[in-house]
């Protein structure tokens, strides 16, 4: 008969488990330096971005400010006017920091490089604040054609609903890539 393969009977490996303690540390630091500048500076960032993406393609683009909040006003293609407020939900940094929240939370634990875990941060964040300025322009280009009647409509189906998809598409990534090095 063929050898029999047997587990120990303890499932304990031979080396100390590291204490990610230093890797929890750090990476709270990481996500606040991260994160930081983006809740105090993204909303000017990308009514700066939208307006110059627009006004390109020659749709009129005006930039405001209500109550220290960006305001974008935009004149439509039927003569009306959209007024968007530049709120953090509107500009993506609450899904990026529910992105930021879900890595740091599941990924950090995990014993793998603590480069690699802040470069899937970093490649997050990036990723996520483009969707942001693309899903932003692509709502307000609707509803330059159709109206402003348009833009809660379209800003539902590309805000929180294709927000997920994203989110749960980098962080599966990330899992993924970050278990394969922690399985070599």
């Amino acid at each position: 008969m063929g050898a029999s393969h047997t587990r120990p009977s303890s499932p304990r490996s031979p080396y100390p488990a590291k204490p990610r303690v230093p890797h929890g540390i750090i990476a709270i630091v990481v996500f606040m330096f991260s994160f930081a500048p983006l809740w105090l500076s993204f909303q000017y960032c990308l009514t700066e971005v939208v307006t110059w993406l627009l006004s390109s393609g020659h749709i009129l683009v005006v930039e405001s400010s209500s109550a220290g909040t960006p305001l974008l006003i935009v004149k439509l293609l039927d003569g009306s006017k959209l007024y968007l407020l530049m709120t953090y939900q509107r500009c993506g940094l609450v899904s990026t920091t529910i992105f930021g929240l879900l890595l740091f939370l599941l990924l950090y634990p995990l014993g793998t490089s603590l480069l690699r875990k802040i470069a899937w941060l970093e490649i997050g964040l990036l990723i996520g604040l483009a969707w942001s300025c693309l899903r932003l322009s692509l709502s307000i280009l609707i509803s330059y054609y159709f109206g402003a009647s348009a833009f809660p409509v379209t800003d539902f189906f590309t805000g929180p609903l294709t927000d997920i998809f994203w989110v749960v598409a980098i962080w599966s990534l990330a899992l993924s890539t970050l278990v394969q090095k922690a399985a070599r």
